[in-house]
């Protein structure tokens, strides 16, 4: 029979808190955004390409 290090229990539990974790946070998502059909602030934005190349425009 193979002999288990010691630490390697404590490192199993380890993953499988840190496994659960995730998990839980995963499940819970991630509100992150505007939601659908709200309105959206404006931004500035430099622009590097095309007509507008080296000039800041506003896109909302």
């Amino acid at each position: 029979m193979t002999k288990i290090a010691p630490y390697a229990w404590g490192l199993a539990a380890l993953v499988v808190a840190a496994s659960g974790a995730a998990a839980t946070l995963h499940a819970q998502g991630l509100d992150s955004g505007p939601k659908l059909g709200e309105p959206v602030n404006a931004f500035d934005v430099y622009d590097v390409t095309g007509p507008n190349k080296g000039n800041e425009l506003c896109y909302r």
